[in-house]
């Protein structure tokens, strides 16, 4: 699921620092969310700030079932998958 700008501001340094060419993080953000910027022109981004954008930006995948009843098995579903 794709983050809000708002979700998106919360993980940034919230310097205003303007070294990603936007005027606030707040707008840096904004930008993030429309897919008209790329992480990594904020150059003072944690690692871990870094990875939690990342992931939360990966597509869904899709759960699959193989087997029946007892056999079943299920795999996929960004929660199960390591």
């Amino acid at each position: 699921m794709a983050l809000s700008g708002l979700a998106i501001y919360k993980l940034l340094p919230k310097t205003n620092c303007k070294k990603c060419g936007s005027p606030t993080c707040l707008a840096f953000a904004m930008k993030l969310a429309m897919k008209k910027a790329s992480l990594d022109q904020c150059p003072d981004i944690s690692e871990e700030a870094k990875k939690a954008l990342e992931d939360a930006s990966r597509p869904p995948i899709a759960t699959i079932t193989i087997g029946a009843e007892d056999n079943r098995v299920d795999r996929g579903d960004r929660k199960s998958v390591v």
